[in-house]
């Protein structure tokens, strides 16, 4: 009960003003903070970090980004522009599908992708990213880690991107 009182929170507060029509349902771990916050031609862009760091020297990150209005892309066109980008900021990267799944009839992607040395981070990163494809809006979620990659990290990630989905009230009860 508790986590989905912080699941209906955070959607209230971060990404609607009332929990009506479609939502991203997504919770934070309880150490983490808001980092950044960006909402600029239809498009909502927030970073969250542990409390205990900065934005200049995170290592680890939930990213959220909500195109409001949708966008023309399909999941895996999405998916592989962001490989696409992910490649030319990375010389030395790589990719692999983690899962394709319908959830609450939404189409969702989410994949891997590993840097050996982040232009923007100047370390090792890797990022576990989901798409979804709402009717409303585009939504991707993103948890990034610098440092080494671990099958630990890795886990942790998937399963964290699991649980972040989309329901439309007026489709099915939400939370």
């Amino acid at each position: 009960m508790k986590a989905l009182l912080l699941v209906v929170f955070i959607s209230i507060s971060l990404f609607s003003k009332e929990l009506k029509y479609e939502n991203l349902l997504q919770t934070f771990p309880k150490d983490y903070k808001l980092a950044y916050k960006k909402i600029q031609n239809n498009i909502s862009f927030y970073e969250f970090i542990p409390k205990n760091e900065e934005l200049e020297n995170w290592t680890q990150m939930i990213t959220t980004n909500i195109y409001h209005r949708n966008i023309g892309y399909s999941v895996d066109e999405f998916i592989d522009a962001m490989k696409t980008a992910w490649k030319n900021s990375c010389k030395e990267s790589s990719f692999k599908d983690i899962y394709d799944s319908k959830e609450n009839g939404y189409t969702t992607k989410t994949i891997m992708l590993h840097c050996k040395l982040s232009q923007v981070t100047n370390k090792e990163e890797t990022t576990y990213l989901k798409a979804i494809k709402g009717r409303d809006s585009f939504y991707f979620v993103q948890k990034a880690f610098t440092g080494k990659f671990s099958k630990e990290k890795e886990k942790n990630s998937i399963e964290y991107l699991k649980n972040v989905k989309v329901c439309d009230s007026r489709l099915f009860t939400c939370p």
